[in-house]
C-alpha cells in the first residue's frame, strides 16, 4: 500500500524529531538535530537554502547550524564548480549514529528509571501497609521489564559492525 503525502510528512517529522532529541541529550540543539537529521534523510549533498526549505528555519539560522556541525566533523562541506553555493553531507556512519542513539536511551532513560525505582523500592520495603506491598511488587515487575530492555540494547549495541569496503 503507497503511503500518502501525509503519512511521508509525519514520518519524516518523527526523524527530525528524533534527531532533535538525540543532539539536544548531547549538548547542541534541537537546531542542529534537525539541520543533520535533513541532510542524512537526502539522498544527494543539499544547499543551505534546501536544508532551510526542508528544516522550516531560516537560512542564518541553518548556516550558524552547519558551521558547527562541520567544524565537529559530522558534516562535509564542498564547493561545485558550475555553483558558487557550498553542499553539504554527512559524513557520520549511519550504524555508529543508531548505536549512538541507543546508548542514550540507555543512559539516560533506562539507567535513570532503574535507578529511581531502586530508591522508591528501598522507601518502601520493610513497612507493613498493604498499599505499599503492592507498590513494592509493581516496582519489582517494573524494574524486571526494565532489566529485560537493558539486556537487550546491550545485545543490540554489542553486535559488531560490518567492515566498510
Amino acid at each position: 500500500m503507497a503511503k500518502s503525502y501525509s503519512d511521508i510528512i509525519q514520518e519524516r517529522e518523527a526523524i527530525l524529531g528524533t534527531f532533535e532529541a538525540l543532539f539536544k541529550a548531547r549538548g547542541l540543539g534541537a537546531l542542529h538535530g534537525r539541520v543533520f537529521g535533513a541532510i542524512l534523510l537526502a539522498v544527494d549533498p543539499v544547499t543551505q537554502d534546501e536544508i532551510s526549505e526542508f528544516t522550516g528555519y531560516s537560512v542564518p539560522a541553518v548556516s550558524s547550524a552547519l558551521e558547527e556541525l562541520v567544524r565537529v566533523g559530522l558534516v562535509a562541506r564542498q564547493k561545485r564548480q558550475e555553483s558558487r553555493k557550498n553542499y553539504y553531507s554527512s559524513r557520520a556512519n549511519l550504524d555508529e549514529i543508531m548505536r549512538m542513539v541507543l546508548k542514550t536511551i540507555h543512559d539516560d532513560y533506562v539507567l535513570v528509571v532503574l535507578n529511581r525505582l531502586q530508591y522508591s523500592k528501598a522507601d518502601a520495603e520493610g513497612t507493613q501497609d498493604p498499599k505499599l506491598s503492592e507498590h513494592v511488587e509493581f516496582i519489582e515487575n517494573y524494574e524486571a521489564r526494565l532489566r529485560d530492555l537493558e539486556s537487550y540494547m546491550n545485545r543490540l549495541l554489542d553486535v559488531p559492525l560490518e567492515e566498510k569496503k
